[in-house]
């Protein structure tokens, strides 16, 4: 047996465990729709040869304003698969600038020549370009391999498009987490498998000087090809790296004690906190079968731009839980 084939091996037991997935999905009522296309996106990328995908020299600068010494850095990662970005993407971006921060848009296309169309500098300070892979922690460990000198930002914060935002709650949100005194800010925390914070919004404030704990866990960021490995491997130790390498943690927005996925079980109540967000999932695919009566009047109560929201969950061929009779 070569060496290559331990690895094609576990690549293709791994897309098998998706479609098990969504089989039991099926069987208990629930949408198996996100299941079926992460295992069909990786046959049809032929992900199922190898376990590990490289990604980090299948990145490309588009675009980059001067470094700030004296601002905030976010990393937004994003998916587009033909370059182009939904309109509620390009104003969380633009929102972020707003208030203050420089915007590094790391985009993950489909497309061979990795392009992207770029927003102009009025929406983002810079465009990266990489090929689909890894998600976002391999989106963002590629940006910080690719441009050292951010480790020299007074603050790196990280942000993707897996969630939508209130324009007008977001400052809000910005304020608490630039009055935080912890060293890594995240919004909300989770006890599924082992305490730690959700990687759709953080940021790392400890200064230059003292994130040697952090360069170490970015180091060793790789692009893994199953997003399971990828919440085991990088998301769930990511708090207790940083807490292990002298780093305070702080979560903003409170949530239920136990486990759960608060940030859809819990999405109404964390709105009632001024928390800006809704996830994608949630109002894409409920996955977990929950009541979105009312969706549409609840977050146009609390500042989203509903028109938008509702135009990227039609743009999926295969339905919206949101869409239907719930609104």
């Amino acid at each position: 047996m070569t060496e290559r084939a331990p690895a094609a091996l576990g690549a293709r037991l791994a897309i098998a465990r998706q479609f098990l997935a969504a089989a039991g999905l099926v069987l208990t009522g629930r949408n198996p729709a996100r299941r079926m296309r992460s295992a069909v996106r990786r046959l049809a990328l032929g992900q199922d040869q190898a376990g590990t995908v490289s990604a980090a020299a299948d990145l490309r600068l588009q675009r980059l304003a001067d470094l700030p010494a004296d601002r905030p850095v976010c990393l937004f990662m994003a998916y587009a698969a033909d370059g182009r970005l939904f309109p509620h993407t390009l104003r969380y971006c633009a929102d972020l600038r707003a208030q203050g921060l420089f915007v590094l848009l790391v985009v993950a296309t489909d497309r061979p020549d990795l392009r992207a169309l770029d927003p102009g500098p009025e929406v983002v300070d810079g465009v990266l370009v990489r090929g689909n892979a890894g998600y976002d922690f391999a989106a963002w460990a590629d940006a910080l391999r690719r441009l050292p000198a951010l480790w020299d930002a007074p603050e790196l914060w990280f942000a993707n498009d897996s969630m939508y935002h209130s324009p007008r709650l977001l400052p809000e949100m910005v304020a608490r987490v630039r009055a935080s005194a912890a060293d890594l800010v995240a919004l909300t925390a989770s006890e599924e498998v082992a305490p730690h914070v959700q990687s759709y919004f953080f940021a790392l404030k400890a200064p230059p000087d003292r994130r040697q704990a952090a360069r170490g866990f970015w180091d060793e960021v790789r692009a893994l090809d199953d997003k399971l490995a990828v919440i085991r491997q990088y998301e769930i130790p990511h708090r207790a790296r940083m807490e292990a390498g002298g780093l305070t943690v702080e979560a903003l927005y409170a949530t239920p004690a136990g486990p759960g996925n608060h940030l859809q079980g819990s999405w109404r109540s964390l709105l009632e906190q001024g928390f800006p967000f809704v996830k994608v999932e949630l109002l894409r695919d409920n996955p977990f079968q929950l009541d979105l009566a009312g969706w549409r009047g609840a977050l146009a109560t609390h500042g989203f731009v509903v028109d938008e929201i509702a135009f990227h969950l039609g743009a999926r061929p295969d339905g919206a839980a949101a869409l239907m009779e719930t609104g």
